[in-house]
């Protein structure tokens, strides 16, 4: 079958377990299981309940919108493909309240011991500050997620060389970075994502949703990447942003070509701005000193840009520093009056 058939437990899953009454449903998972079902995936009921009681819980879920295409049965179209029926269901996916992990069922090692009182410990500090906000049990509940991910790998037999590499390739997934270069081939640009400016059209790559396609109408192409830059202020390190000039920047200093294979670091930015008339907003001056690139280069840039009819225009460093001087004081007066 194309799609999947999805095998669920009644009491503790579908809904709280109060056997052999029923309790409060798990809207969330039949909700999950409605939408597989719209996808074309088959649902059974797969429970213990007798004859009566199962009868109560189909008619239960079928009052929530949940309808099982059998029930501890298997499908007419497993039977045919079997050859004959089989006492166990059929089923791509098992949904239980009782599910063990294969994890669960082998020795723990000494690194999964490490990991496991590692992840109590850090859930204890965090339940240490907890000030009642719902702070503490999100940081426990990452904390668990990735044990999880530790947990999977640990299965898997992985360590030394092997856990770096699928380290580097969930880091890569997890940045929604591609795994292989990016090649310019017409079904990678999605037609349903794109805008014309200027004579220039622009098309999102389906690959990576921050890379676009500009064409313009006379035949050149280029190619930008929205994400691969990090402004950094340089009077607070800590203070990080996006700018759209320093964007344009970097693409002319560090061109994309294709084939694109994406850096999982960005290009850090250094740059300065503040407000010279205040008839422009929160700032209309901008320098950029020098940029961080991905593999840990240092290159100067120090280029500087002054606001006029709502467009950065370039102007020497004498102009920059006449400008910061002005702004200088004009902040000072305000604080003065204040």
């Amino acid at each position: 079958m194309e799609n999947n058939i999805i095998a669920v437990d009644f009491d503790g899953t579908l809904c709280e377990n109060k056997y052999p009454e029923i309790g409060e449903p798990n809207m969330g998972l039949i909700d999950f299981l409605m939408n597989c079902q719209l996808n074309g995936d088959k649902v059974i009921l797969w429970t213990c309940r007798n004859e009566e009681q199962t009868k109560a819980a189909v008619d239960w879920c079928s009052e929530k919108g949940l309808v099982f295409d059998a029930v501890n049965e298997n499908l007419p179209e497993i039977i045919t493909e079997f050859g004959g029926d089989t006492r166990k269901i059929f089923a791509n996916v098992y949904i239980d309240y009782r599910n063990v992990s294969l994890y669960s069922c082998r020795e723990r090692t000494s690194m999964d011991l490490w990991a496991e009182n590692e992840v109590a410990l850090a859930c204890e500090h965090e339940k240490s500050g907890d000030d009642g906000d719902g702070l503490s049990e999100y940081g426990c509940a990452c904390y668990r997620s990735a044990l999880k991910a530790f947990d999977s790998l640990m299965e898997d037999g992985h360590s030394g060389m092997s856990i770096g590499i699928t380290k580097n390739i969930l880091n890569r997934l997890i940045a929604g970075k591609p795994l292989t270069p990016i090649v310019d081939t017409e079904d990678i640009w999605d037609a349903d994502v794109s805008f014309e400016k200027n004579g220039e059209r622009s098309t999102q790559c389906k690959r990576m949703s921050s890379l676009f396609k500009h064409v313009k109408a006379d035949g050149p192409i280029s190619y930008n990447d929205v994400s691969r830059t990090v402004c950094v202020s340089i009077n607070n390190p800590n203070n990080t942003y996006h700018n759209g000039l320093v964007d344009k920047i970097m693409d002319e200093m560090f061109p994309i070509t294709m084939p694109y294979m994406p850096s999982t670091k960005p290009f850090y930015v250094y740059c300065e701005d503040f407000l010279y008339d205040t008839e422009n907003g929160d700032f209309d001056t901008v320098g950029v000193f020098y940029v961080i690139t991905p593999n840990g280069e240092k290159v100067k840039i120090n280029r500087f840009f002054a606001e006029k009819d709502n467009k950065f225009e370039e102007i020497d460093i004498f102009k920059y520093d006449a400008r910061k001087e002005a702004a200088e004081q004009l902040k000072k007066a305000g604080e003065k009056n204040d």
